[in-house]
């Protein structure tokens, strides 16, 4: 499926009051594994620049806010305290946007894959096209690809749906449910794939998923 062109809407301020809340909820297992598979080296305060930005502005005030979350990112331990920030970047929504696709394009793994699963929480489609351009400079491994994939997969493009089907046969039990969510989420299928399951049912389910996958092609790319 081939990423769709970005809109441009016109550039104007938010504030702190505009940002409403009901953003969807997230999986607690998410930062888990955001947690075990990124280092926790702190990059120092970061900054951003919204000039031409083809997004809703933030105030200077709440700028400052979102910097402060931010840079909180490389410290933060406990899984519930990474939701919370997580969760503060979707319901800032355009006004975060800029920066989130920064911070994606960080050095630092854990920085990188928070700023990717707050970008795929938005669902909007508007941003496929940006993070499929992303150029990733964290060394996060196969994690890391894996939480590209499932960002781009919830922004409605689905060229990295080869790699979720591949994840099914991940060593990791995290890595295996969390591909196999996305993929549901996506095409409301589950070809009977239990992440926790003997690894024969695993695989024979891993192979229906390939034989859609073949099958559909055309949708895909």
């Amino acid at each position: 499926m081939s990423s769709k062109q970005p809109n441009t809407p016109q550039t104007r301020s938010i504030s702190d009051s505009t940002c409403k809340p009901g953003a969807r909820g997230l999986l607690l297992a998410l930062s888990s594994v955001l947690l075990a598979a990124c280092t926790t080296t702190s990059t120092g305060s970061i900054s951003t620049s919204s000039s031409a930005s083809e997004w809703v502005q933030p105030t200077p005030h709440f700028m400052r806010k979102l910097r402060q979350q931010a840079d909180r990112v490389p410290y933060i331990q406990r899984p519930e305290e990474m939701v919370g920030v997580i969760r503060f970047f979707v319901q800032a929504r355009e006004s975060a946007y800029d920066l989130l696709l920064e911070l994606a394009a960080s050095s630092n793994p854990k920085v990188a894959g928070t700023a990717l699963a707050a970008l795929g929480e938005t669902r909007d489609e508007r941003l496929a096209p940006y993070v499929a351009a992303l150029q990733l400079r964290a060394q996060g491994g196969i994690k890391l690809q894996y939480e590209l994939a499932r960002c781009r997969v919830k922004l409605g493009d689905w060229d990295e749906i080869p790699l979720l089907i591949s994840g099914l046969r991940d060593d990791d039990l995290w890595s295996r449910a969390l591909c196999a969510k996305a993929l549901r989420d996506a095409t409301h299928l589950s070809h009977g794939f239990q992440p926790g399951g003997d690894e024969s049912e695993r695989e024979v389910a891993a192979q229906a998923w390939e034989a859609w996958l073949a099958a559909h092609k055309a949708d895909v790319y």
